[in-house]
């Protein structure tokens, strides 16, 4: 006799319908519980995946809005503390601007221009990954970038950020030429002191702040296009740094003869504006030194 038979004679002989009622019943509310139990732990598990993605989302984000240093400081901090700031002694920041392209926004669509400033920006992304830079901002058609000590970020080489600003000058060129557009990028590169802190209550960044930021304005604004303009602070800055780790890479500095400085809309600047460390703006990197010779 077959376990199945067996069965059918148990209920057959021994169960009353009574029983058979309550055997059904209490079958019926297993199996209902059984896939409940089957629909929540389903659930539990979207749900954790759900926020585990959110989490990696959210700290993605927050990596891209704050340096890394800074969001592992955050973390540190109770809701009623302040949010930390920072005094950088050897900051050096790169300014670059899109020569031409307000030009050409001015003919395409919004879409167009959209995509173009997007297929830039990105390229510059990519630079400040490559060389450990930090993005600071972007204003407009502008990008800030830079390094400096702690928490800012992990790597402080002035050296980096000035093979930083001659690779945005190729980039642009590359992508002008690709596209079959007239646009340029011109950069300035200041080495010294400046504010870092989050501000604001809405769509918080952490921003610097200082002549420093005032300085690496000026000295992208007077650039030629495309070229690199850095200041005597930064190329001090470089020297320094080659002589201390023994590298024999070497870039070709232009000392500017001008007695001024003059911007695109005709302002000028002159050498000794300011503060000590913007006086001595006069030297220009070309960016076809970018290499060590």
């Amino acid at each position: 006799m077959t376990l199945e038979s067996c069965g059918l004679l148990f209920w057959n002989l021994f169960m009353t319908h009574q029983s058979r009622v309550v055997f059904i019943g209490v079958s019926v509310i297993q199996g209902y519980v059984a896939h409940s139990a089957e629909i929540s732990f389903r659930q539990r598990f979207k749900a954790q995946n759900d926020v585990a993605f959110t989490r990696e989302r959210t700290e993605s984000i927050l990596n891209t809005l704050m340096p890394v240093m800074v969001v592992e400081e955050l973390r540190d901090f109770s809701i009623s503390q302040e949010f930390p700031s920072h005094h950088y002694r050897n900051a050096t920041i790169a300014q670059s601007d899109l020569c031409g392209f307000t030009r050409l926004a001015s003919t395409r669509r919004p879409e167009e221009v959209v995509e173009f400033i997007g297929e830039l920006f990105g390229l510059f992304d990519e630079l400040t990954d490559k060389h450990e830079v930090y993005k600071v901002e972007t204003v407009g058609d502008a990008y800030i970038a830079g390094q400096a000590e702690a928490p800012l970020t992990f790597k402080n080489s002035p050296l980096c950020v000035v093979r930083f600003g001659l690779e945005m000058v190729q980039k642009t060129n590359k992508w002008s030429r690709d596209r079959k557009e007239q646009v340029s990028c011109r950069v300035g590169v200041h080495s010294g002191e400046c504010i870092g802190g989050i501000v604001g209550t809405e769509m918080q960044r952490y921003h610097l702040f200082g002549k420093l930021m005032t300085e690496v304005e000026v000295l992208e604004s007077t650039a030629p296009e495309g070229r690199v303009q850095v200041s005597r602070a930064c190329k001090d800055a470089v020297d320094k740094q080659l002589r201390l780790e023994g590298m024999s890479e070497s870039l070709m500095f232009e000392e500017r003869l001008e007695e001024t400085l003059r911007t695109s809309k005709g302002e000028e600047h002159s050498y000794d504006e300011d503060s000590d460390s913007f006086k001595f703006i006069s030297n220009l990197v070309g960016p076809q030194n970018i290499f060590p010779v």
